[in-house]
């Protein structure tokens, strides 16, 4: 590692702070200063000092320097015996350096201690789904959300590991409360269009039908949902079981979604490929696999 060139103490300083302020990891960086300037000064920070140490670990473990941040670690700790924060920074530590049965051990510890420490909760999750164990990450998250319900990220994660275990039922609950969430945002429809029409059947495909149409209004450029529309309204239109009013509503709405791709199809240099043979594998993109 090279040492990053300052002319003093003082402008090491100012770095460190400017790269906080400014949430800049600049892990390297932010190694080589204190290696070679600030460690031998610390005393100088005053106060600063626990900020610093703070992001020293950080830096320390994005690069590896595993030492580093054990020893910065431990100046801590010595002055927060108690603190939630330094026992996740030792956490991280321990994820880091691939201990991952000792860190949710002091994960489940901390979560124990207080269930709202979010950044335990999630890390754990983190750990599970690294190891491979799917089944208790979607405990965790499911836990972690019956505490924070209203986290869109932590709903669409719980969706993703649903999906991954074949679980579509699970998978389009969490899809559509993201919905209740986030009602303007045209991605969720259309997300949770691909796993109702993924399920299939006749009620599935018309509520897929429905998010399709409502993820273009939204944004009328949104192509999957152009042929999301157009697969879920052919897919209606030659059911035998609807009645005649329905296949006629549906039928107009797929020839206009048929007519808009081949439209767009044809401004991008497509060529004038009948809409059938362009759609020919579409089902099998827009379908969502295991």
């Amino acid at each position: 590692m090279e040492p990053t060139l300052v002319n003093s103490f003082q402008e090491a300083r100012e770095k460190l702070r400017k790269w906080r302020e400014d949430h800049e990891r600049k892990s390297e960086e932010v190694v080589s200063l204190w290696v070679s300037v600030v460690c031998n000064n610390e005393n100088k920070l005053g106060d600063e000092k626990w900020m610093v140490l703070e992001q020293v670990v950080i830096a320390s473990l994005d690069t590896h320097n595993y030492e580093i941040a054990g020893d910065a670690i431990c100046e801590l700790k010595a002055r927060f015996p108690s603190s939630d924060r330094v026992r996740y920074l030792q956490v991280l530590r321990l994820h880091a350096m691939g201990k991952c049965e000792e860190a949710l051990t002091a994960l489940d510890q901390m979560i124990t201690k207080d269930a709202t420490n979010s950044a335990a909760h999630k890390r754990k999750i983190a750990i599970l789904k690294s190891q491979g164990n799917i089944p208790d990450a979607i405990k965790g998250l499911v836990d972690y959300l019956s505490k924070f319900m209203s986290d869109q990220e932590a709903w669409s994660e719980l969706c993703d590991l649903y999906l991954s275990e074949g679980e579509h039922t699970r998978a389009v609950f969490c899809a559509e409360e993201l919905i209740l969430h986030n009602p303007h945002n045209f991605f969720v429809y259309q997300r949770a269009g691909d796993i109702r029409y993924t399920m299939g059947g006749i009620d599935n495909i018309k509520i897929a039908f429905n998010y399709y149409n409502q993820a273009l209004k939204l944004n009328d450029n949104s192509m999957r949902s152009l042929f999301g529309l157009f697969l879920a309204g052919s897919t209606l239109t030659a059911n035998s079981k609807l009645p005649p009013p329905d296949k006629k509503d549906f039928a107009k709405s797929t020839a206009w979604a048929a007519d808009e791709i081949s439209q767009r199809y044809s401004k991008q240099g497509g060529g004038h490929e009948p809409v059938e043979l362009m759609l020919e594998g579409a089902m099998s993109n827009l379908q969502i696999t295991n």
